[in-house]
């Protein structure tokens, strides 16, 4: 196809078959039409092949075709090209100098975008000698003059410039589309004129998984250097996974979504259809649905936020499905990470400053917690995690949000992710005669900020057994099949429906968990260092709770049955980990400090007998001190057990066989 004859056809597609929408983007200010490949590709597939194989002209013969609209000024719009063949797309990594010149779709997604900076398209020199001028265009990375004037001089100033906005961002492939230990190959695409406009720029956001379509060129390494760079010149950009909130829904699927929240124990069935292929663990699921719906994020005017995510940890013994239940849901997440915590750095969950190899310049590049961003983020293996990596975490769960300040970068990135975290006890399998909370090998202060902490156990039980086995049976003769009550695109565009309310905490709502607040302290009051049940913390997650459970209903309004929700799940995961073996009563210390309160008050009572029983070397005997400690009503064993957990922790010593002393 030549170019006159590529010209007309586009004037005659745009006029039969875009002939409304050109006009509707000229009435609203568009700088560009948006041309679907597969309506120009059945007009005619002579101008999807010219497209193909000589995009800069075919593009250019498209915005001149573009021109013979009647509704079009001088002012051409871009035309933009989406929706390639899917046998057309073209895997990073298979990238080769074939491909140079060439126009293609890529999928991947979003690592890292430069900050929006402003390029000469083309510049005016006038020559110093006589005067004349002369339009050059500027293809290259730096500003080039005219070689020489028709008067024989060489020196010439810029007069004007045409100007264009422009960005690099660059794309990574998907961890799917790679096979065995292959590095994820990655590609620097330039987008430049309306790509970058603020509104458009909510779609480049590194995390978003985007389809591009573009024209790939090359440039040298270095300066005279045979080797070249590709990258890709972007003709249009399209996010195919990006944050609930900006996932577009169609009025039908609108209605779809609507009808489906009508439905009887609506709850149920969404809870039932998180990971269905998983016997059992219903609290659990029930918990991970409400984390995918999430509570109402406020900010107040005197500056202090109250998050909306919730986080939860699993704690169990192997072969319970945990990470299953982990992969579920980072998928079904549009903006989902999942990782593994022994491969994981406290820089790659949360962000590090690398060095820009073309400018010399440090840049921040995201983690996962970053990139999950209104999203989830699902850490497998925490435990595994070294503590300084760990610790990484504790202000993206809270504050949500991850400070850096590293060589001249001094940033805070926002992290309003969930955290659906996995883990083993200590010893691989749970004690039955030690307290959960001393066999979970996470920090306190990590542990604290959990809204549910479930510990997941593998205990022999027929029947159990029984039902599992045929579930997991039936999953390998019929892989295809799957029993989900709700599809999990639905579920995704339901969240996603869901999130966009914002529902109000009614007074009775309100008072149902202040009046089980303050029954549950009030359990733990009227004795000296009595017991603490449940904190304030506990009282802000019940309210995140609620809201995600009346966000599941599509309801403008939390209600008694919310708050009642909430109340039950939290009761079953303190009823888990929370009890105090001795005392049979909630005490929120457990989590918190790993330390129960009647365990403390054995340390204070022995500390106080061990100064009592001193003698004048500040020693005291050991016989002596468990003697006193029977008469305080503390067993020999329980004694023994808090002097060998302070010699332990650096407390107390033996001066010499028999004796202790405090440090």
């Amino acid at each position: 196809m030549e170019y006159g004859e590529a010209v007309n056809e586009f004037e005659e597609f745009f006029s039969e078959k875009y002939y409304k929408k050109v006009a509707t983007a000229v009435q609203d200010g568009k700088d560009s039409i948006v041309v679907d490949f597969e309506d120009m590709d059945i007009f005619n597939f002579e101008l999807s092949d010219y497209l193909r194989e000589n995009p800069v002209s075919a593009i250019d013969a498209a915005e001149e075709g573009l021109e013979g609209h009647d509704q079009v000024s001088e002012d051409s719009l871009n035309v933009r090209f989406v929706n390639m063949p899917e046998e057309d797309y073209v895997f990073l990594r298979n990238l080769r100098s074939k491909h140079i010149g060439k126009f293609i779709p890529v999928e991947g997604m979003i690592k890292r975008a430069s900050q929006v900076k402003p390029e000469v398209v083309s510049a005016i020199f006038e020559c110093t000698q006589c005067g004349d001028r002369y339009e050059k265009e500027q293809d290259s990375s730096q500003l080039k003059s005219p070689y020489k004037c028709d008067c024989g001089s060489r020196k010439f100033e810029v007069e004007e410039k045409v100007m264009t906005d422009t960005q690099i961002i660059t794309v990574e492939e998907n961890p799917e589309s790679r096979e065995g230990s292959e590095q994820p190959s990655s590609l620097q695409v330039r987008l430049e004129g309306d790509l970058v406009d603020p509104d458009f720029q909510k779609r480049v956001v590194p995390g978003n998984v985007v389809e591009i379509t573009g024209i790939m060129r090359e440039r040298p390494v270095k300066k005279n250097s045979k080797k070249f760079d590709i990258y890709m010149e972007a003709n249009y950009l399209d996010p195919t996974e990006q944050e609930f909130e900006e996932l577009e829904l169609s009025r039908e699927e609108i209605e779809e979504i609507e009808e489906l929240s009508n439905e009887d124990e609506i709850f149920e069935k969404i809870a039932r259809s998180i990971a269905p292929s998983i016997f059992g663990h219903h609290q659990i699921k029930k918990a991970i649905a409400l984390q995918l719906f999430g509570g109402v994020k406020k900010s107040r005017d005197d500056g202090v936020k109250s998050r909306g995510d919730i986080h939860v940890l699993l704690i169990g013994e192997p072969g319970t499905g945990k990470s299953q239940l982990l992969k579920f849901t980072g998928e079904l997440s549009p903006k989902g990470r999942y990782v593994v915590g022994k491969s994981s750095t406290g820089a790659g969950l949360t962000a590090s400053v690398v060095k820009e190899e073309s400018t010399g310049e440090f840049s921040l590049e995201a983690g996962a917690v970053v990139l999950a961003n209104k999203g989830m983020a699902a850490i497998d293996e925490i435990d595994k995690m070294a503590a300084e990596d760990r610790s990484s975490l504790h202000e993206a769960m809270e504050q949500q949000q991850i400070s850096v300040s590293k060589a001249n970068i001094q940033a805070t990135l926002n992290a309003e992710t969930s955290i659906l975290a996995a883990g083993n006890p200590k010893m691989g399998r749970f004690d039955p005669y030690e307290p959960i909370p001393q066999q979970i090998n996470i920090g306190d202060t990590l542990l604290s900020r959990f809204d549910f902490i479930f510990p997941v156990k593998d205990e022999p039980d027929e029947e159990k057994d029984t039902k599992l086995s045929r579930q997991v049976l039936q999953n390998h003769l019929d892989p295809e099949e799957t029993d989900a009550e709700i599809p999990q695109d639905l579920l995704r565009r339901y969240v996603a429906h869901a999130k966009k309310k914002r529902p109000q905490l009614t007074q009775e709502a309100a008072d149902e968990i202040q009046d089980f607040y303050v029954s549950m302290r009030s359990t733990g009051s009227g004795e000296d260092n009595s017991s603490v049940p449940i904190t304030a913390r506990q009282l802000e997650a019940l309210v995140r709770v609620a809201e995600a459970s009346a966000r599941a209903e599509l309801k403008d309004k939390v209600e008694v049955s919310d708050a009642q929700r909430a109340i039950d799940i939290l009761k079953y995961s303190l009823e888990q980990i929370g009890v105090d073996p001795e005392t049979g009563e909630f005490d929120i210390d457990r989590i918190e400090s790993g330390v129960s309160s009647s365990q403390r008050n054995r340390v204070q009572t022995i500390k106080h007998i061990i100064d009592k029983v001193s003698g004048s070397d500040d020693s005291a005997a050991i016989e002596d001190v468990l003697d006193e400690a029977e008469e305080e009503g503390i067993g020999r064993d329980k004694a023994e057990e808090v002097i060998e957990n302070l010699k332990r922790d650096g407390e107390l010593f033996e001066p010499k066989q028999g004796q202790v002393q405090k440090i």
